[in-house]
């Protein structure tokens, strides 16, 4: 079994523990809803630490990560983050090795990338802020078409079946479909656990998706305030048959209280 420590940082904040390993993604104090920085000696108390930006927007990325991070963190950036902010630039397409650690930046529908991390037998990805960025309820039919279109065309290349954990947005200003690209990227990639972000501190509408947009493939985890903690286990990749996996991973009893 593989072990994964998750705190959510609020946004679309979010650390993530891998044994001695951390993974840092879109960390920010700046947002709508109430937001946390890790401290320094936790970050910095990892044997490697790898910190990720999606985009410039300034509820995905802030300043105060490489004081916090220190200079032997590896940062790991959108294309879009302007200089002289230190990181390895990505495009949409790229993929890069980092020790142990590949990453493949993916399409967004809004600034940057998203991010597709493959670590100790572990596939994560952060949608950064890929999404279906429509307002049903006010948008005309031209821009709903165009909304799907560019979405659809994003989430196409991502591999399928393939991810076991993944952070997407569920945002309650869409109105009535707030949930609609959470919802296709579940019934399509399916990955093996989906957590809510990017819900503007409306920590029921992460509970909302958690119980109706759960699938036999994949579970919805909540965590509805920043600084809330989880801890999941995922099997080995070399633990035989693909069902047998994904019936371990939607017991009950593998997810951390």
């Amino acid at each position: 079994m593989k072990d994964i420590a998750l705190q959510y940082l609020g946004g679309s904040g979010f650390l993530v523990t891998i044994g001695e390993t951390g993974f840092l993604f879109d960390a920010s104090e700046h947002g709508a809803d109430k937001r946390i920085l890790p401290e320094k000696e936790t970050l910095q108390a990892y044997r490697k630490l790898y910190v990720f930006v999606s985009h410039r927007h300034d509820d995905h990325f802030s300043e105060k990560i490489y004081g916090l991070c220190g200079e032997d963190a590896v940062y790991i950036v959108g294309f879009d983050l302007p200089q002289p902010h230190r990181g390895v630039r990505m495009k949409p397409g790229e993929k890069q090795g980092f020790g142990n650690v590949q990453v493949k930046a993916f399409g967004s529908t809004d600034e940057g990338v998203s991010f597709l991390v493959e670590y100790a037998g572990i596939s994560i990805f952060h949608a950064g802020d890929l999404n279906l960025w429509h307002w049903r309820d006010e948008s005309s039919i031209a821009q709903i078409e165009a909304a799907e279109r560019a979405f659809y065309d994003c989430v196409a290349p991502i591999p399928k079946e393939s991810i076991d954990l993944a952070f997407f947005p569920v945002d309650p200003r869409q109105g009535s479909m707030y949930d609609a690209g959470a919802g296709y990227f579940v019934m399509t990639v399916k990955p093996k656990i989906m957590i809510p972000m990017h819900f503007q501190g409306r920590g029921d509408v992460a509970m909302r998706f958690a119980l109706t947009g759960e699938t036999k493939n994949t579970k919805i985890v909540a965590l509805e305030e920043a600084g809330e903690a989880i801890d999941l286990s995922i099997p080995d990749t070399d633990e035989t048959a693909p069902d047998r996996k994904l019936k371990a991973l939607l017991a009950d009893e593998t997810f951390g209280q």
